[in-house]
């Protein structure tokens, strides 16, 4: 695949390498609470998840479903339940919001089969393929810890009016750009500010983390920081790669031809 520039990436361009991951799911948890259950919809309908894989561990469980929420919490508000049958065994319906989520790597669909759940009504069905790429991940997360845990609140301060109102000369701390020095970057600042005010953006999925040999060095961690940006009256979903260096996370501009 030749990657022309990594910068914003809308929703269909999103073609990254999938070495998929989990992170901090700890902290999602603390959150949300360790049940199985997302939630949906503008007024955050509860679903319950279930999982294909039933010899799949309470703890696995419980941080995939966290990681579900993630998703689930802005992209999902457009959601709806449709219970109108399946056209696979068991099926009984589907969550109506795409496969392709902004948040996953796009070789990875995002859950939409509904089963039925006996008493508790229906569910949100989580094939073996979806648990095995987050299970499989959970070295890698291991691995990269302190990367991992730094995400968050790097999406914290980009959407804050702190980073709107950033120095200049602090700017390098946050973007990398190819064959562009550190005083280039400081006089470019404004405009490259002004480019990513324009977006909103949100907690990465564990899906969301690669390694790749697009970078300075010989394997770069990056991660796709999904953002929406206003179009009239809707938005429109993508996102904005970051790369983890020099110990902190920054936005990631680079040309490969």
């Amino acid at each position: 695949m030749e990657i022309l520039r990594l910068g914003f990436l809308r929703l269909n361009d999103m073609n990254t390498k999938s070495v998929i991951i989990c992170t901090i799911c700890a902290t999602a948890l603390s959150c949300f609470g360790q049940s199985n259950v997302v939630y949906y919809g503008a007024n955050s309908n509860a679903l319950n998840v279930v999982f294909v894989d039933t010899n799949l561990l309470k703890k696995a469980q419980s941080a995939i479903v966290a990681d579900l929420r993630v998703c689930l919490l802005e992209w999902g508000k457009t959601a709806e339940l449709l219970l109108d049958g399946g056209d696979e065994p068991g099926v009984i319906g589907y969550l109506d919001i795409g496969t392709v989520s902004p948040h996953y790597p796009e070789n990875i669909k995002f859950p939409s089969h509904i089963v039925s759940n006996g008493t508790a009504g229906v569910a949100l069905q989580i094939p073996k393929e979806l648990s095995d790429a987050y299970t499989n991940a959970f070295k890698f997360a291991a691995a990269n810890a302190k990367a991992f845990s730094a995400a968050s609140a790097f999406v914290k301060f980009v959407n804050s009016p702190n980073f709107l109102t950033l120095p200049p000369k602090d700017l390098p701390n946050y973007v990398l750009e190819k064959n562009t020095t550190v005083a280039e970057i400081i006089a470019g600042a404004q405009d490259t500010i002004s480019e990513l005010r324009h977006q909103t953006y949100y907690p990465p999925s564990v899906l969301g983390f690669f390694n790749s040999e697009i970078g300075p060095a010989k394997k770069n961690l990056l991660v796709i920081i999904p953002c929406t940006s206003p179009v009239n009256d809707w938005k429109e979903w993508g996102g904005y790669p970051a790369i983890w260096h020099e110990g902190k996370w920054k936005f990631f501009f680079w040309t490969e031809k």
